[in-house]
């Protein structure tokens, strides 16, 4: 799993660019593993802001931490919960936070302004694009609060390289649109003026040195949720590792009005986008699992099991991979593959002349090597008619020559 960590880094690498140093805690099992029994709990105020109705209130956040933990900067993942933008709280998502404090993770739980439907009425679709825009900037204004926390008083020893966000139901549609949607995207009248009357993208929510913080975050977790316009998904955004129910009727699978109110394209056609464009991704999709009962019904746990795994090793890969190869003196070598043999179950690879032969390793979605060749020569063909049909990764190794990187590619069999 350790060397498939490293090259899911190699992949988000390759679309994203330069990403920070290592963390100092990165051990090989660190934010992957349970290494912490007990998680602790404390609760922040981390924004003021107004509400719905011109009202002043502060929002607050549930940070847990690993107990007994010394580590001076641990990654921190940001995360909200689900309700339509009309229910819910912070406690809905303890779970995940102890899952990721577990591991060594500073999770975070936040309040996000709740359309006052007990107020003004069940809301039309305007309302809860209104309050999703409002949400995603709560979202924002508490990736920042982090950030200067760690520059300030440092409560909570977050290193401010490496935060993540992420959500269930409307919580992920507001980790997606914050990590998504920015100023390059084409955005339709309607929402670039609910935009702009909230103060922008960034939003109002928090304090005047808040906003001098980046609300910049590094991947997005999705739990079932979905995105105004896959459009939205470029290249150069963040990764993206998602779960989502076929028979979800509440967000859908594929694109629909969520709750019954709002358009949204959902996780599987984000993948398609993702995977279109060449952005590093993952999907575990729930065949039958519905919008709760994914989560909940002991017959999809294998299922949550593995969406886990998969997130946790994209933190962990971001967090932990040293990305300053220059500095290290790895020296990036410029490889291609032929997939266009795929129908005859082979494709064949190209290497610099100057290198006699290199050791090549495929591995499959899930981290597994399925294939090793040993000392290829130069445009060699490799058979692969007997593996089945999907994406699988593909990186060199010169022998004995660590000094030389060849960055991995995707191949997608047919």
């Amino acid at each position: 799993m350790k060397k498939f960590t490293l090259l899911l880094f190699s992949l988000f690498v390759i679309h994203a660019g330069n990403i920070g140093a290592q963390n100092a805690g990165c051990d090989g099992s660190r934010y992957i593993d349970d290494i912490f029994s007990t998680v602790t709990k404390t609760t922040v105020n981390y924004a003021p802001t107004v509400g719905h109705v011109n009202n002043a209130f502060t929002l607050q956040m549930d940070v847990y931490e690993p107990e007994g933990d010394n580590l001076a900067a641990r990654p921190a993942v940001v995360l909200a919960h689900g309700g339509s933008f009309l229910f819910g709280d912070k406690s809905m998502m303890q779970p995940y936070c102890e899952l990721l404090a577990r591991k060594g993770y500073v999770a975070v739980s936040i309040q996000y302004r709740l359309y006052p439907f007990l107020l003004l009425g069940f809301p039309d679709s305007l309302d809860v694009f209104d309050t999703a825009v409002k949400a995603v900037g709560d979202m924002r204004a508490a990736v920042r609060f982090l950030r200067e926390d760690a520059a300030t008083n440092n409560q909570f020893h977050v290193d401010a390289e490496h935060v993540f966000i992420g959500g269930y139901s409307a919580g992920a549609v507001t980790a997606l649109h914050s990590g998504f949607l920015d100023s390059t995207d084409v955005v339709p009248e309607f929402l670039q003026t609910l935009i702009e009357n909230n103060g922008g993208l960034e939003g109002i929510s928090g304090t005047a040195s808040n906003h001098t913080y980046s609300s910049s975050a590094k991947a997005v977790v999705n739990m079932s949720g979905g995105l105004y316009r896959k459009e939205w998904v470029g290249l150069n955004n963040l990764p993206l590792v998602s779960i989502h129910g076929t028979q979800d009727e509440t967000v859908n699978y594929v694109y629909g009005l969520a709750a019954g109110i709002a358009f949204l394209e959902g996780s599987s056609l984000l993948h398609q986008q993702a995977e279109a464009v060449g952005l590093w991704n993952f999907l575990e999709t729930v065949p039958g699992g519905g919008h709760t009962n994914t989560y909940s019904d002991p017959q999809y746990e294998p299922f949550v099991d593995t969406f886990w795994v998969h997130a946790t090793t994209l933190l962990e890969s971001l967090t932990c991979a040293t990305t300053d190869a220059q500095e290290a003196g790895v020296t990036g070598i410029d490889w291609s593959i032929a997939p266009s043999l795929n129908l005859l179950g082979m494709f064949s690879v190209t290497f610099p002349e100057s290198i006699s032969e290199a050791d090549l390793t495929m591995y499959d979605v899930t981290g597994k090597v399925v294939l090793q060749e040993k000392n290829i020569q130069n445009q060699a063909l490799i058979h692969i008619h007997q593996f089945p049909a999907g994406t699988y990764f593909v990186q060199l190794q010169v022998p004995g020559r660590p000094d030389l990187f060849f960055p991995p590619h995707r191949l997608v069999k047919k």
